[in-house]
């Protein structure tokens, strides 16, 4: 554990000391460790080195416990690999403790406000990605699917077209960008970030 925000380190860690089956380190020796914490009273440069630090060694979950964090900021550290973000005016020790274990299972813990905001960021990002790739939101709902191994009669169930509609969907893709079949299209969508 480390932090820039002292007070609420000191906190954390002297609530974490009395816990059943938690043993802290010093961020010197976090080789030791099966999580590592970042604390910062917002979340900047230095908290994002730190992050990138710890989450350069394979296997460790990363969570970075903040005072605030702006969008960018938010999606730098989920690019860097943090596993969890949560806010510290809405953490109790209670929370950070299930905070650990959920990130030890494997289960990423964030504020809620900040999956909404990573949500909307994703969103944005595929519908970049499919404007630049020059696909309609229907062809890329049609690609992701094939990509995920739905046949086409799946992929009209689901989407509440007819078979046929998906074809000439397919068709259009593929001779828009003088594809060969739909495993190019699928990989099309691919390459483009889309799916």
């Amino acid at each position: 554990m480390t932090a820039d925000d002292t007070d609420a380190a000191e906190d954390a860690a002297a609530f974490l000391s009395t816990v059943k089956g938690v043993r802290l380190v010093a961020w010197a020796d976090r080789s030791d460790a099966r999580v590592a914490v970042v604390f910062a009273d917002a979340a900047g440069d230095q908290a994002l080195r730190l992050v990138g630090e710890a989450a350069g060694d394979p296997g460790r979950p990363v969570l970075l416990v903040v005072g605030s964090i702006d969008e960018d900021t938010l999606w730098r550290a989920v690019s860097l690999g943090v596993t969890g973000v949560l806010l510290r005016d809405r953490l109790r020790p209670a929370q950070l403790v299930q905070a650990v274990w959920s990130a030890l299972r494997g289960e990423p813990p964030m504020s809620p406000s900040l999956v909404y905001t990573l949500l909307e960021r994703m969103r944005a990002v595929q519908e970049q990605c499919a404007r630049a790739a020059g696909l309609s939101p229907r062809e890329v709902s049609v690609l992701r699917m094939l990509a995920e191994g739905m046949t086409t009669s799946e992929v009209a169930r689901r989407l509440n077209y007819s078979e046929r509609t998906i074809k000439n969907v397919l068709h259009d893709v593929i001779t828009r960008f003088g594809l060969r079949n739909r495993t190019q299209a699928v990989a099309y969508a691919i390459r483009s970030g889309v799916v």
